[in-house]
């Protein structure tokens, strides 16, 4: 190479090395962070009770017939604890860590005789797992946000927790976003998401929106799982109007059949045979919730509507069990079942790490 080319070369280079640093030195001064001004305190550890009214439901299956009861109560308690793992100026990382546990009672539940309500009745429904947070400046106002869960769902305290695969009952999601923060009040951005929102797992597109649009109010959304109008009428009080999308899937084991459910069907299988099957669950809430901070760092929560059912059926994706040639071959589906809408309300009671807390515990 002569010795003017290579002048060149390491020009371009220079040159290049000069224009990243002043685009990266330049990035440093932008607000990149997705929140916005007014977004409502930030929950690190809640413990929070679910309660849904009675509701009626009904089930299809070309094996186990149809089926009609009616549920009495549906009642969930969570805990939840979110802590930071990694802050700097264009990198920030959070976790979680969460456990609930659903129980769903029907109603006259010893004259039962329908497999999966009889099942299903009573059964502790649990879930374990933790979440991972991302965020980190892209490029100037843009940003990179990433969420990844893993939990393990279902009835996994019982005896045939033994007969299966520990990952039987592992479900994960992920839903990554690319995003521009406009100005210190509003934020957007596209991204994917793989979830059982839907009760099903499904990859489908999201938009990410939040947006302070006047003194007190202000919108937030993460279509199509939810969207929230919010109102703070104080410093320590907000109000909010919600619609959002709950599902999730419980890998469980169903009771042993009777000895009238085997002398009417001798030719189909019990629900039992399987090793596990999947019940998956979606609805559709309509919802009004208030948000009081008793102190600037403990707060209370109290949200109630109405919820509409999407998704109530009983699959056989995760089964370790093959029917081949039967009438499982080719379908996942095995019992189709509806849910009637009713009401519900949820009671939280969680801490805001404010800044009279941190100070409290030593750490400011």
């Amino acid at each position: 190479m002569s010795l003017r080319k290579l002048i060149v070369f390491l020009s371009f280079i220079i040159m290049g090395n000069c224009v990243s640093a002043q685009l990266y030195s330049d990035s440093t001064h932008y607000d990149w962070n997705p929140s916005v001004v007014g977004s409502g305190p930030v929950r690190g550890f809640e413990a929070s009770y679910t309660g849904v009214t009675g509701f009626d439901v009904g089930s299809k299956s070309e094996i186990y017939g149809d089926g009609k009861a009616k549920i009495d109560y549906n009642r969930i308690f969570k805990t939840k604890l979110r802590f930071p793992i990694l802050i700097k100026k264009n990198l920030k990382m959070a976790g979680s860590i969460e456990y609930s546990d659903e129980e769903i009672h029907f109603q006259n539940s010893e004259n039962i005789s329908y497999p999966f309500y009889r099942s299903l009745n009573d059964k502790n429904m649990k879930s374990l797992g933790g979440s991972l947070y991302l965020m980190t400046q892209w490029k100037r106002n843009r940003y990179f946000m990433l969420r990844f869960n893993a939990k393990l769902k279902g009835d996994y305290w019982k005896e045939h927790i033994g007969e299966v695969s520990k990952y039987t009952f592992l479900k994960m999601e992920v839903s990554p976003v690319i995003g521009w923060k406009v100005n210190k009040y509003k934020s957007w951005g596209l991204g994917v998401a793989f979830s059982y929102t839907f009760g099903d797992p499904l990859v489908f597109p999201i938009f990410a929106y939040n947006h302070t649009f006047a003194d007190k109010w202000g919108v937030v959304a993460f279509l199509p799982a939810k969207i929230k109008l919010r109102y703070q009428p104080s410093e320590l009080c907000f109000i909010s109007a919600k619609t959002y999308l709950k599902g999730g899937s419980y890998s469980i084991h169903f009771d042993e059949q009777t000895q009238s459910e085997e002398i009417l069907n001798p030719d189909n299988p019990a629900l039992s045979d399987f090793k596990t099957l999947e019940f998956r669950r979606s609805d559709i809430n309509f919802s009004l919730e208030i948000e009081k901070g008793i102190t600037d760092w403990l707060w209370l929560s109290f949200e109630g509507g109405y919820r509409s059912n999407i998704n109530f059926d009983v699959t056989n994706k995760n089964s370790t069990l093959s029917f081949s040639g039967s009438k499982f071959t080719n379908k996942d589906k095995i019992i189709d079942s509806y849910a009637k809408g009713g009401m519900f309300y949820n009671l939280t009671l969680f801490i805001v790490p404010s800044k009279s807390l941190l100070k409290k515990i030593g750490l400011e």
